[in-house]
């Protein structure tokens, strides 16, 4: 579609009911309940222990080794993304947002390339509207944020980009439920924010105060915010890298839980490849003052992962924001027309997406030399 620009990719999921497992398409790989089991437990869940598989061994019925070596197995397949900790960036105290952009089809690659080498932006998305680019962008503060948003602008010859924060969050729902074969979409996670700004605390926007971090915890988010080790015993990796006690590092990590630092502390996965290919960013124009009672009724609907508020622009009449899933785009255009059924808002548009540009986990604290 786009010179050196991919096409999203389309892998298709079967369930064969002989065999009650998933098969992808062409790769030959198939989970089992077990296997389903682990990924359902290990989402918001994953032990913060210094024998972590043993934990989830006797959950799911069986020995500490199978289970390690299923979860490794589905990170190598590539339905584990991340294994690690997700981290709420107001707590940090960072600033995100949803950036929108009317970009000329021959300059997308220039704006690919450029958005690539910018560590703040996790996610990069072509959608099919006038407003053909979205990307999310994480930086240390507002300012510093439409700094690069400047900056963005002036390098790629694109002056039509524009930031639209969210005002008002109705929901996050974070995991695939992948227990049947009815599955039940409820998805994203941090790699799944696909409208940005996954740190609002509630719908009434709140302030998040940020967390006052020591130079230690500084050190050990930056080792959580990656993949956890390939072992059993992963923290006391981690507390080798780290050069403390593996029940600091176990103390440490789930005080940041506690604490809403870390939103949720387990696996991330690709959708596409957990057999959830078809998504559609809703968008509604609804009356501001009716806006509270209606993202409520939307954040209802399971195939919503995400429900925002946002501002809107002179030709983007749109202030509420929905992430619709499903297995086909029929799917999302039905829950679409259910959802304005129920509200009553008839004023709405669907963006797809064509390509994904950009696909990555924030980095925090990179600048910091704390171990």
């Amino acid at each position: 579609m786009f010179p050196g620009i991919p096409q999203m990719p389309v892998i298709r999921i079967t369930w064969l009911r002989s065999r009650g497992a998933y098969t992808m398409e062409g790769r030959g790989f198939s989970m089992d309940a077990t296997d389903r089991g682990l990924l359902n437990a290990i989402q918001n869940h994953f032990p913060i222990a210094v024998h972590p598989y043993q934990i989830l061994g006797e959950a799911v019925g069986t020995t500490e080794e199978d289970a390690y070596q299923r979860i490794q197995r589905l990170r190598k397949e590539g339905i584990i993304r991340r294994l690690g900790g997700v981290f709420d960036s107001r707590r940090l105290g960072y600033y995100s947002t949803l950036c929108a952009g009317k970009v000329p089809e021959a300059k997308i690659p220039i704006l690919a390339k450029l958005l690539e080498g910018i560590p703040g932006v996790t996610h990069n998305y072509i959608r099919n509207h006038v407003y053909n680019s979205w990307f999310t962008l994480i930086a240390r503060s507002q300012g510093e944020a439409e700094r690069i948003l400047n900056d963005i602008r002036e390098e790629s010859g694109v002056m039509d980009i524009f930031s639209l924060p969210a005002t008002r969050l109705f929901k996050i729902k974070v995991n695939f439920d992948v227990s049947s074969e009815d599955i039940d979409e409820e998805m994203s996670g941090e790699e799944l924010d696909l409208l940005g700004d996954a740190n609002l605390s509630s719908a009434k926007n709140e302030p998040v105060a940020s967390y006052p971090l020591s130079s230690r915890e500084m050190a050990l988010i930056q080792v959580l915010q990656g993949n956890l080790p390939d072992s059993p015993t992963p923290f006391t990796v981690l507390a080798e890298t780290l050069q403390w006690q593996v029940e600091d590092v176990i103390g440490s990590t789930s005080h940041l839980l506690e604490e809403k630092v870390i939103r949720r502390f387990g696996a991330v996965l690709r959708h596409q490849k957990a057999g959830f290919v078809a998504n559609a960013m809703g968008v509604w124009q609804v009356n501001p003052e009716e806006a509270a009672e209606v993202g409520k009724i939307m954040a209802r609907f399971k195939e919503v992962s995400h429900c925002y508020q946002r501002p809107t622009l002179p030709d983007w009449p749109y202030n509420l924001f929905t992430m619709v899933h499903g297995r086909t785009e029929e799917d999302c255009r039905d829950v679409m027309m259910r959802i304005s059924q129920a509200t009553g808002v008839s004023a709405y548009s669907m963006l797809f997406s064509t390509a994904e540009l950009k696909k990555s986990s924030m980095q925090y604290f990179l600048e910091e030399e704390t171990y």
